[in-house]
Order: C-alpha cells, then sequence, then structure tokens
C-alpha cells in the first residue's frame, strides 16, 4: 500500500483542524484545547501540537493528512512529517485583518522546504474579504522564490478540501512526468 502525506500548515484560526475533518474518511485525532490568551476571542480551542486524518485512496493506497502550526516556534513539529510528505497546503483566514501577517511568518518558517513540494494557498473564509488579498498572497510567495496556486476555499466543505487535495496530486503528478521527461533527455 502506498502511503503519502498531505501538511496543512497556517496561523491559529487559519482552518487546518476544520480542513482535515472535513476531508478526512476518518474523525480525525486534534490535540485542541482551549483557548487562554488573545486568540480566544477568535475561537474557544487552538490545536497544541498537530492534527491528523486519513483519506483512503483505494487501490492507490492512503493520504495522511497532518495538521501543523504555522509560527516559527513550531518549525521542529515538519521534521516529524516530512519524509513522504506530497504536498503542502497554505491556509490563510481571509477574514482576518491579521491574515497576511500570519501568512508571512509562515513563508518566512517554512519556503525553504516548501520550493520543492507542490503548495496550494487557500484562503479560507473568503466571502467578504479584502480583493486584493490572493494578489498580496502571490507578492509574498514571488519573494520567498515560491510560485503555487491561490484559491478560495470553505474549510468546512468537503468538496473544497477534495478541490485541494485532487490539486495537489495534479501537480504532483505533473511534476513526476516532467522530471521522467527530463531524465529522458540527452
Amino acid at each position: 500500500m502506498t502511503k503519502m502525506k498531505l501538511a496543512f500548515l497556517g496561523e491559529p484560526g487559519s482552518g487546518k483542524t476544520t480542513c482535515i475533518a472535513a476531508l478526512s474518511d476518518m474523525p480525525p485525532v486534534d490535540t485542541d484545547v482551549g483557548c487562554t490568551d488573545e486568540l480566544a476571542e477568535r475561537k474557544a480551542t487552538t490545536t497544541v501540537a498537530m492534527d491528523f486524518g486519513v483519506v483512503d485512496l483505494g487501490e492507490h493506497g492512503r493520504l495522511d493528512l497532518y495538521g501543523l502550526p504555522g509560527q516559527s516556534r513550531f518549525r521542529f513539529m515538519f521534521e516529524v512529517v516530512r519524509s513522504g510528505l506530497v504536498g503542502v497546503v497554505l491556509l490563510v483566514d481571509a477574514s482576518s485583518p491579521a491574515g497576511l501577517d500570519g501568512f508571512e511568518e509562515t513563508l518566512r518558517t517554512y519556503a525553504s522546504d516548501l520550493r520543492g513540494l507542490p503548495c496550494v494557498v487557500a484562503l479560507n473564509r473568503s466571502d467578504d474579504m479584502d480583493p486584493a488579498l490572493p494578489e498580496a498572497c502571490r507578492t509574498r510567495l514571488q519573494a520567498h522564490r515560491m510560485l503555487a496556486p491561490v484559491i478560495r476555499v470553505d474549510a468546512r466543505r468537503r468538496e473544497d478540501a477534495v478541490r485541494i487535495a485532487e490539486l495537489i496530486l495534479t501537480m504532483l503528478t505533473y511534476n513526476e512526468r516532467v522530471a521522467e521527461e527530463l531524465h529522458g533527455v540527452e
């Protein structure tokens, strides 16, 4: 059985736990605890370690889902899931004025590790977002020498979570085909 890993990174409240819950075939394992700081004004709980879920891909194996904090102090968590990682979803809370700042911190922390992986930037809670946010995210990606699609999602909707995973897997397949073609060239 082929086992692949997909990581969800982002600031607290960006939708990592919610997106994994929408996508996973089993109730996700989470490490949520009650918020005791200024984050309590935005949400009741926060993840203190990681979230975990699984998608059964049938004959193609399974996709393990990991939700990781985007802040630099939790950088070590990425090392735990790095091996076998096929892609990364960078979640941004599009409804928060600090969403772009959280995205920037995630990029500063992880950009060097993400450049070789398929990535998708998912703008969650985007109904009333600043129309300039997608372009601001693309500008931040370019500043960190990264290229990734920027899409609007509702992390609660399974269809949106599936679309994210399909996009990552399509990018992975495309990258593998290009690499095969390049190795065939003499």
